[in-house]
């Protein structure tokens, strides 16, 4: 029988405890964002006609006067800004994805059944970005 080394196993464990916080923090972020969003969806019913609920988040709830312009890490490389280090990004929907959900067809014995599924999008304000 073959021996791991003592150091391979920490490191295993040390990626399993990250791999876990992450997930957790990731969770914690999207149940924020579910809440954060109930409120969006009642305030389009109300003063907001025709906006997203993104639209309502950026505009109703993240903006003010430090934090003015939104974009993903991505867009903000691109205009030439990195963000800073430590800062906290906000959270909104993504594009939804499609995908099959395999157990449910089993389930109900007929064919792989499509969901949607909106994934967190990071944005950064422009008081959180520094030019390079």
């Amino acid at each position: 029988m073959r021996k791991t080394p003592p150091n391979q196993i920490l490191k295993s464990t040390y990626f399993n405890i990250y791999t876990m916080r992450n997930r957790e923090a990731y969770l914690q972020r999207r149940k924020e964002l579910k809440e954060l969003s109930k409120l969006a969806k009642a305030r389009i019913e109300t003063d907001c006609e025709g906006m997203t609920v993104n639209e309502v988040l950026i505009n109703e709830f993240y903006t003010s006067n430090e934090h003015q312009e939104f974009n993903t890490l991505f867009e903000w490389n691109n205009k030439g800004y990195k963000v800073k280090k430590g800062s906290q990004s906000f959270c909104v929907w993504g594009s939804p994805k499609t995908r099959n959900s395999e157990k449910e067809a089993e389930k109900n014995n007929s064919e792989e059944e499509e969901t949607e599924f909106y994934p967190l999008c990071y944005l950064f304000s422009n008081a959180q970005v520094e030019k390079r």
